[in-house]
């Protein structure tokens, strides 16, 4: 495990094998004592919290700039930040969101991340380039349709877009991706050649097998008793088994709001929730999931592992031990084997304690809890990003490009 370059005196680190007569994942959680903490300055300049402006004066350059998909022939709208130097040449990365409709901010709960990131790291000397996502906001396409080869093409039109610019020499690119953009990121890599990936949150087990153990954590979390939690696990077999079998369409996602509906006492994500609110969640929670194209092709295609060991480039994985989506030990500790079978030598993986899903200090790792969470982005999460970027972008000089 590469553990070089930690700052954290509770920083964990995984190792992890699979019993592979039972294709179950084991990780164990060693509590490491790392030097080098980061100083209270260091950290003070990586802390954003929800609604705060940004800290003036900018000392970068911001554009809204467009980039074509040409594959799909739909074009993309995102912002660029890069720093105000005369030397015009910096690394760069690219954001990828996760599930759902997102803008090129990652906006959920007042938070925005990706204008986070994209502020640190260009304060830092990182070039940033993040866009709306397709079929959303300014960026052209029909997200209704979208698979995740799509999105995965959107990313690399995203990289070819910095490749091409003529005024600015983008020495190191990469991907960072959150989420289902974890699982995106590595296809791009997978295909073409990238200098670096980062993943947050991502997944790493089989997809069937991480939605079980989603769903058992969320229902533990809220306190349902194994009875609630089988039930459950019955209700959402049942959706899966529609959204597998149904063709895409209205009779779909009819089908899909009766069962939910019919069953929302027996649904830990609808517990507590009525009138309005239930229908928005169970039109953006469920409908939206499960009665799109991405689903069919999460379920039934490659796992992520397939991906995993096809990469090349130097990779960032981070984790927390609240994340109750992926889940977090159970992935971090899949895609450091995946990487690693794979023949990659160059993975940092690492697992940050009591962070949820978005990567912020949490006490659940329930979704409806970031409503809560004052505290964007955990500052060691940002700082570890730039100076594995930075790492990156010192082997890698504008002269060996």
């Amino acid at each position: 495990m590469n553990t070089k370059g930690g700052y954290f005196n509770k920083l964990y680190t995984i190792n992890s094998y699979y019993m592979k007569n039972s294709l179950c994942l084991i990780a164990f959680i060693l509590l490491t004592s790392c030097n080098n903490q980061p100083t209270k300055e260091k950290k003070a300049s990586a802390t954003y919290f929800r609604n705060k402006p940004l800290e003036s004066p900018i000392p970068y350059k911001s554009e809204i700039i467009e980039f074509i998909n040409v594959r799909d022939s739909i074009v993309l709208q995102g912002t660029l930040t890069y720093p105000d130097k005369e030397t015009n040449s910096f690394p760069v990365v690219v954001l990828m969101h996760g599930t759902g409709r997102h803008d090129r901010d990652y906006s959920v709960y007042g938070h925005k991340p990706f204008l986070v990131i994209a502020d640190y790291l260009s304060r830092n000397g990182i070039a940033v380039l993040r866009y709306d996502k397709r079929g959303c906001g300014e960026s052209g396409g029909n997200f209704d349709l979208a698979t995740y080869d799509d999105f995965a093409s959107d990313g690399w039109s995203a990289v070819q877009y910095l490749e091409d610019r003529e005024d600015i020499d983008f020495h190191t690119i990469g991907i960072a991706g959150h989420s289902e953009g974890g699982s995106t990121g590595p296809m791009v890599e997978a295909k073409h050649e990238l200098d670096f990936l980062i993943l947050l949150g991502a997944p790493g087990l089989p997809y069937p097998k991480a939605d079980s153990l989603y769903s058992s954590g969320m229902a533990k979390a809220r306190g349902y008793s194994i009875e609630q939690i089988v039930r459950e696990s019955m209700v959402n077999d049942s959706i899966i088994k529609l959204a597998l079998e149904m063709e895409l369409g209205q009779p779909l996602e009819d089908s899909i709001y009766n069962l939910v509906h019919r069953n929302r006492r027996d649904l830990s994500e609808l517990k507590g929730l009525s009138g309005e609110e239930l229908e928005e969640v169970i039109e953006w929670f469920y409908i939206e999931y499960y009665a799109r194209p991405a689903f069919k092709e999460f379920w039934e295609g490659p796992s992520p592992e397939e991906y995993l060991k096809q990469v090349r480039c130097p990779v960032l994985s981070i984790g927390g031990t609240l994340d109750l989506n992926v889940p977090g030990a159970e992935s971090v500790a899949a895609i450091d084997l995946a990487l690693k079978e794979g023949g990659n030598t160059e993975v940092t993986s690492v697992l940050l304690p009591n962070l949820n899903h978005m990567l912020q200090p949490a006490k659940t790792g329930l979704p409806e809890e970031v409503d809560s969470i004052e505290l964007t982005i955990e500052p060691d999460v940002l700082i570890l990003i730039k100076d594995f970027i930075l790492k990156q972008s010192n082997r890698n000089t504008p002269s060996g490009k």
